[in-house]
C-alpha cells in the first residue's frame, strides 16, 4: 500500500547541520572499547539509548536487590528505620497500589508532591499517544532516505506540517486541565488556578522593614498611635529583630549539650572517647603531662563545654545589633489591617520618598516595607541581618557568576576533566572495561548530583528573610543552570572549557545546531540518567550514611552519639526533585514534537519515578514540610515550558527559509507554528496577568477596580492566626528555655 508522502512532506530542503557536533564526543565516549564489533554497536546505536536502558535498569535492579537482602539478612537500622527525629520509630509500612496515596504517611506537602507527578504523568500519557501518531507519520517520509532507522521517526523526515501545531495546542489544553484539577484538589494557586488563595500569613502581627537605627520600642509606639491612629497595639507586642547570625549556632550547640547530658544522668558515667582531633596530636610532650583521652569524665566534660557556651551566649546577647526590622502584634486582623492602610496611603503620597513632617523625617515611613508577617516557622531567623552595603552584595553575585559559569564550563564537556585527570581506561582488559563501562558512569552521576547540590546551595547566602525564598532559590538555580547547560551542549560546535585557552568564540555556538538530529538520543539519555540516579539516591539513603560516619568518628562519647541517632531526621528534599521533574519535563517539551521517541521514554520514566518517590517517602523519609510557595512555582514553570514546542517548530522553519522567510511569511507552514506560538503567548500573558492582579495596585486604581481605601493585596491570603507563644521573639524564647532548664 502506497502513501502519497506530498500530503505530509513539506518541499523544503532539510536543514544542515553537517558544521555540528555531536556533544557525547566531549563526554564519556564509549566507540571502539572491545574487540567484540556487536558490542561496540550495541553501545552506540541510536546515540546509548539501548545501553543506557539496560545499563541504569541492571544497576537499580542489582542495588534494590542488595537493599531488600540485607535488610532480611541483618535487619540493619538505618535500611529498616524510617529517621522521623523520633525516640519511638514508625512501624507503619505502606500498602498503596496504583496511583493511591497515604496522606497519612507522606503528610499534606508530600501528598501534594505526588499528586504534581499523578497530573504530570496524566499529560505525559497523552504526550505518549501523540508521539505515537508522530512517530507512525514521520516513518512515512522520505527525506531521511529510504532506509527506515531511529532518524526517519523524526521531524527531519517529513518538515514542518500542520498536524504538528495542532499536536502543540493538544498538549497546552490538557496541561492547563490538568494543572487546574491539581490546583483545586490541594489549594495551590497557580497559573492555572489564580483564585484561589494560598498566601498564608498571621493578620494580627505586621513586619515593618527599613526603620532607622535610632528607634526604640516606645518612640515607635508613640509614633504609630500618634501618626496613624494605631489600635489594639501594646509596648509589649512591637518586638524588634537582631543579628542572630552567630547567637543561633551557640543556642543549638547548647540545647544538644543539655539532651547529651540528660542522657548521660540515665545510663550511667562514660568517658570521653573517640577525640577526633587527638588522633594526629602527639601523646606526650616535653615537659607536659598529657592525658590520655578516656581518662576525663564525659559528664564534667560537657558540662565545662556549656558553661564556656553559656558564657559565649550571654556576652552575644548583650551586643546584639538591631536590623532594622519589627513585628508588632495587635488585638485583632482589622486593626492591623488599618494600621497597614494608613502607611501605604502615606507612602503613595509621599514623592520620591521626601517626609515632610518632623516625624516622618525621623522614621522615614516612605522608605517602610510593611505587610502581614509570615508564620515564624517559616522566618529565617539567623539571615536576619543588617543590609548588606553595596560592595559586599556585588562581590556576592560576582561568585555567583564566576561558581556558575565554572559548573556550566565543567558540566558541558565532563570527557575533558575525566581525561585530564586519567580517569578514563584504554585498554580492553575487563579491569578497565568494567571501569569504564559499569563504574565510571555510576561515579560521574554521583558526584554530578552533589556538585549540583553544592553549587545550587551558594543562593543562601543572599539576604533570604523566609525559608520559602532559600527553596526557591535553590529551585530556580537547578533549573536555570540545566537550561543553560543543555542549550550549550545543543548548540556550541566546541567543548566550552576551550574558552578558557581562547580558543572558543561566541560565533562558535549557533541556533542551527540545536536541531541536530542527534540531540534526540542525548536528551533521551539525559532523562534516563536524570530518573535513574535521582532513583538510586533517594533509595541509597548516602545522605544519612555520610552523616553516619563523620558522627561516629568526631562523636566524643556513646551518649552523644546515641543523642544524635535518636534525634536524626531524613527529611525529603522537595526542591532538588521538583527541580528534577521540571528539568525533565522542559527537555520533553522542548524536542518530544522533533523526536517523537523521547514522548515514550519521558511517560515511562514519570512512572518509574512516581512509585520510586511514593515508596521512599512512605517507608523511609520523615513526614516533611515545604512552603506553598515551592508547591506552587513547579506547576507555573510547566505551564511556561509549553512555549518550547511551538517555538521550536516556528525556530525551525525560520532557519530552513534562511534569507527567503520573508518571501514565504504568507504559507500555511510558517503560519501555522507562527499562530500557535502567538497564542501561546497570549495564554501565558493572560496566565501572568490573573496571577499578579492583586498586585497590580496602581493600575487597579487607574481602572477603578479599587478605592484608595481598600486593601489592595488580600486576595489571595489565608490568615493563620497563631497561639505560640513568643513566635516572633527569638530573645524571648531563648529566656524561656533557659528559665525552664534552670527549674529542671
Amino acid at each position: 500500500m502506497s502513501v502519497n508522502t506530498r500530503l505530509l512532506s513539506d518541499p523544503y530542503s532539510s536543514l544542515n547541520t553537517s558544521q555540528c557536533n555531536n556533544q557525547d564526543v566531549y563526554d564519556f565516549n564509549f566507540v571502539q572499547v572491545t574487540s567484540l564489533a556487536w558490542f561496540n554497536k550495541f553501545l552506540i546505536w541510536e546515540g546509548g539509548i539501548a545501553f543506557n536502558v539496560v545499563y541504569w535498569s541492571i544497576v537499580l535492579l542489582f542495588s534494590f536487590a542488595v537493599i531488600h537482602f540485607l535488610r532480611w539478612k541483618f535487619r540493619w537500622r538505618f535500611l529498616t528505620r524510617r529517621f522521623d527525629g523520633q525516640v519511638e520509630p514508625c512501624t507503619k509500612r505502606s500498602s498503596s497500589w496504583g496511583l493511591s496515596i497515604d496522606e497519612e504517611l507522606v503528610g499534606k506537602d508530600g501528598a501534594t508532591y505526588l499528586w504534581f507527578q499523578v497530573r504530570q504523568m496524566i499529560a505525559y500519557t497523552w504526550i505518549l499517544m501523540i508521539s505515537i501518531v508522530l512517530i507512525v507519520v514521520h516513518r512515512y517520509g522520505d527525506k531521511q532516505g529510504l532506509v527506515k532507522t531511529l532518524n526517519s521517526t523524526t521531524l527531519y523526515n517529513i518538515g514542518v506540517n500542520g498536524i504538528h501545531c495542532v499536536f502543540c495546542l493538544t498538549v497546552l489544553v490538557i496541561l492547563d486541565r490538568e494543572m487546574y484539577k491539581h490546583g483545586r484538589h490541594r489549594g495551590i494557586r497557580s497559573f492555572a488556578s489564580p483564585s484561589i488563595a494560598d498566601r498564608v500569613c498571621n493578620r494580627r502581627w505586621l513586619m515593618i522593614g527599613g526603620l532607622p537605627r535610632s528607634v526604640t520600642v516606645d518612640s515607635l509606639f508613640d509614633y504609630l498611635k500618634n501618626r496613624f491612629d494605631s489600635k489594639g497595639i501594646g509596648r509589649e507586642n512591637i518586638h524588634f529583630v537582631y543579628d542572630l547570625n552567630r547567637l543561633w549556632p551557640v543556642k543549638e550547640n547548647l540545647k544538644w549539650l543539655r539532651e547529651i547530658k540528660r542522657t548521660l544522668l540515665t545510663t550511667g558515667p562514660q568517658q570521653i572517647q573517640n577525640r577526633f582531633w587527638e588522633c594526629f596530636s602527639t601523646k606526650e610532650a616535653a615537659g607536659t603531662d598529657v592525658r590520655s583521652p578516656g581518662s576525663d569524665d564525659a559528664l564534667q566534660f560537657y558540662s565545662q563545654m556549656e558553661k564556656t557556651l553559656l558564657a559565649k551566649r550571654d556576652d552575644m546577647m548583650n551586643n546584639l545589633k538591631f536590623v532594622g526590622l519589627a513585628f508588632i502584634g495587635f488585638d485583632c486582623p482589622t486593626e492591623a489591617k488599618a494600621t497597614k492602610s494608613g502607611v501605604k496611603r502615606l507612602q503613595r503620597s509621599t514623592w520620591f520618598g521626601k517626609d515632610k513632617e518632623g516625624g516622618d523625617r525621623e522614621f522615614r515611613p516612605s522608605m517602610w516595607t510593611i505587610g502581614y508577617a509570615p508564620p515564624g516557622s517559616q522566618i529565617n531567623w539567623p539571615k536576619l541581618q543588617q543590609r548588606r552595603p553595596l560592595w559586599k552584595k556585588l562581590a556576592i553575585s560576582l561568585a555567583m557568576m564566576v561558581i556558575y559559569f565554572g559548573y556550566i564550563a565543567v558540566m558541558a564537556a565532563p570527557g575533558y576533566i575525566v581525561q585530564s585527570f586519567q580517569l578514563v581506561g584504554e585498554g580492553s582488559d575487563e579491569i578497565s572495561l568494567t571501569w569504564q563501562l559499569l563504574i565510571l558512569p555510576s561515579l560521574a552521576s554521583f558526584f554530578t548530583r552533589r556538585l549540583t547540590d553544592f553549587v545550587t546551595k551558594i543562593g543562601q547566602y543572599r539576604h533570604q528573610t523566609t525559608l520559602s525564598s532559600i527553596e526557591l532559590g535553590k529551585l530556580h538555580s537547578i533549573c536555570h543552570l540545566s537550561a543553560v547547560l543543555y542549550l550549550i551542549r545543543m548548540m556550541a560546535m566546541k567543548p566550552l572549557p576551550l574558552v578558557f585557552s581562547g580558543q572558543f568564540h561566541i560565533r562558535d555556538i549557533r541556533w542551527k545546531c540545536l536541531f541536530f538530529p542527534e540531540h534526540g538520543s542525548f536528551l533521551s539519555c539525559a532523562i534516563i540518567v536524570n530518573t535513574a540516579s535521582g532513583v538510586l539516591m533517594n533509595h541509597a539513603r548516602l545522605e544519612f550514611l555520610i552523616s553516619y560516619l563523620l558522627k561516629w568518628i568526631t562523636s566524643q562519647s556513646e551518649a552523644e552519639h546515641a543523642v544524635w541517632r535518636q534525634n536524626y531526621r531524613l527529611s525529603f528534599d522537595f526542591t532538588s526533585n521538583y527541580a528534577e521533574l521540571t528539568t525533565n519535563f522542559g527537555l520533553t517539551m522542548l524536542i518530544f514534537i522533533i523526536f517523537p521517541v523521547l514522548g515514550v521514554i519521558s511517560w515511562i520514566c514519570s512512572i518509574v519515578r512516581f512509585l520510586s518517590d511514593r515508596a521512599a517517602m512512605m517507608d523511609m523519609y520523615a513526614v516533611s514540610q515545604t512552603s506553598p510557595e515551592l508547591h506552587r512555582q513547579p506547576v507555573n514553570m510547566a505551564l511556561t515550558l509549553v512555549i518550547f514546542s511551538p517555538l521550536v517548530l516556528l525556530g525551525y522553519r525560520i532557519i530552513q527559509l534562511g534569507p527567503n522567510t520573508v518571501r514565504h511569511l504568507v504559507e500555511s507552514t510558517f503560519l501555522a507554528p507562527l499562530c500557535v506560538a502567538i497564542l501561546y503567548a497570549l495564554y501565558l500573558i493572560h496566565a501572568f496577568v490573573r496571577f499578579h492582579w492583586p498586585k497590580f495596585a496602581l493600575l487597579r486604581r487607574l481602572f477603578g477596580c479599587i478605592d484608595d481605601d481598600v486593601d489592595d493585596e488580600e486576595s489571595d491570603t489565608v490568615d493563620s492566626p497563631s497561639l505560640i507563644q513568643h513566635e516572633y521573639d527569638p530573645l524571648a524564647e531563648i529566656r524561656k528555655e533557659e528559665t525552664s532548664h534552670m527549674t529542671v
